[in-house]
């Protein structure tokens, strides 16, 4: 079996000269972005340019988000054995093996 760069691997093999997240959609580009497991339709533009722009600020809009509700969790950016603010620190017991 041959081993394949991950580049290689994520190479586009629609059409490699649009930019990433923009596909031919009659006369026009079509903007799509995967989040989770959802396709967001961003609309049909006029040119490539328009449509990976719109694409790339929607991705922007996503990360920031994702990043934001990764640090509200309880415990996040933490050390671990360390509880978080206002927060006790609980000390688990380990099970007897049997």
């Amino acid at each position: 079996m041959r081993t394949a760069a991950q580049q290689a691997n994520r190479r586009r093999t629609i059409n490699p000269q649009l930019p990433r997240f923009v596909y031919p959609n009659g006369n026009g580009f079509r903007a799509l972005i995967r989040s989770g497991d959802k396709i967001l339709y961003l609309g049909t533009f006029e040119t490539p340019e328009k449509a990976s722009d719109a694409a790339e600020r929607m991705a922007r809009e996503l990360r920031r988000k994702a990043s934001a509700r990764l640090s509200k969790r309880p415990g996040a950016g933490v050390a671990k054995g360390k509880a978080a603010p206002g927060r006790k620190m609980v000390k688990r017991r380990r099970r007897r093996p049997d």
